[in-house]
This record gives C-alpha cells, structure tokens and sequence, in this order.
C-alpha cells in the first residue's frame, strides 16, 4: 500500500471529503481521458469538435480538468466520435481509490472498434470461413460440375471392368484353343 493510499483510506472516512475528492478526481480523469483520446486518434480540438458535431471552444472547455458540467448525452456524442462506447456505474470507495492509484496516460487510452483485436479476430474468423466455403463451392463448381469427378470415377471402373474381363475372354480363348491342339498331340 503506497502512502497515497494510506492518506485516502484516512482521509475517506470523512463523508464529504470523500465526495468531494472523488468528484474532482472524476473531472480530472474524464476531461484527462477526452485530451488522451483525442490525441491518440492524431486530431486537433477542431477535427474532434467536427465529429462530434460541436465546437472547438467546447472540447477545449472539457479538456479543462475544472470542468464539471458533464451531461450523459455529450459524453455519448464523445464516446461515438471516438468509436467507442460510454460506460457510466455506481462504484465503491475502494474501486475509485485504485482507479487513483493507476491513474496514467495508458490507462486512458482506449482502441476503436476498428483497431479492436477482439472484433478484428472475429471479423477475420469469419472472413476464413467465409472464403473457406467460397473454396469448397468453387471446388464442387469446377471438379464436380466441369469434370464431375463421380461420374469420372464410375467411367474408370467401368473401363478397368471392362479391360479386366476382355482380359479374362483372351485367357479363356488361349485356353480353348490350346486345349485342342494338346488333345490332338496327345494322341486324343
């Protein structure tokens, strides 16, 4: 336990100090978070601003860690520039004690749905799939219907068959004819 976490667990006991820490830290965190973002995606106030739909003097406004007049309905505005989704919950004094204590650029910074190796992986699970199944179509398509591969290897049978009684009838007339003359050199 670090002694920041030492002085809060103390100092929390106090109800409104509490509050009013964690409200401020709330502030810092959230106006922190839309500058580390913003520039994690490489855009001016002005290019955030504009997908936000609002303007420039705006996010400059929220990008204040003093800032406090947050409403749902701009973070959600926020939260869809950037890709990405809000989450907003009732938390114990605890959880935001440890949300201070690893407070940090990289702990801010989020991906975009786009950049999202979870839904990338996915998008390309089924990619594969689909492409998989596009070759076993095209497959069937140029082996099964061009060439028609049962009825090729019904043909070669039937041809081996063949060749394999044609075989048979050749021995068998050997044998008849052989059979006479032997007879006949015999004495028969």
């Amino acid at each position: 336990m670090n002694d920041l976490t030492k002085t809060l667990q103390q100092s929390f006991k106090d109800k409104e100090y509490r509050h009013g820490y964690v409200d401020d830290f709330s502030n810092v965190s959230i106006a922190t978070q839309i500058k580390v973002l913003r520039e994690q995606h490489n855009w001016t106030q002005e290019e955030l601003a504009k997908e936000a739909g609002m303007l420039q003097p705006r996010i400059s406004a929220m990008e204040n860690v003093n800032y406090s007049a947050w409403s749902i309905k701009i973070l959600r505005r926020l939260a869809e520039a950037f890709d990405l989704t809000l989450r907003v919950s009732f938390e114990n004094f605890s959880t935001r004690v440890g949300d201070i204590e690893k407070f940090s650029r990289k702990d801010l910074e989020r991906v975009s749905f786009e950049k999202d190796q979870f839904f990338q992986k996915k998008i390309e699970e089924t990619l594969n799939i689909d492409l998989e199944e596009e070759n076993q179509k095209l497959h069937s398509l140029v082996y099964g219907k061009v060439f028609n591969i049962d009825e090729i290897q019904e043909q070669q049978k039937t041809a081996i068959l063949d060749a394999y009684k044609s075989k048979q009838k050749s021995l068998q007339d050997q044998d008849m004819t052989k059979t006479p003359a032997l007879q006949l050199s015999m004495g028969g």
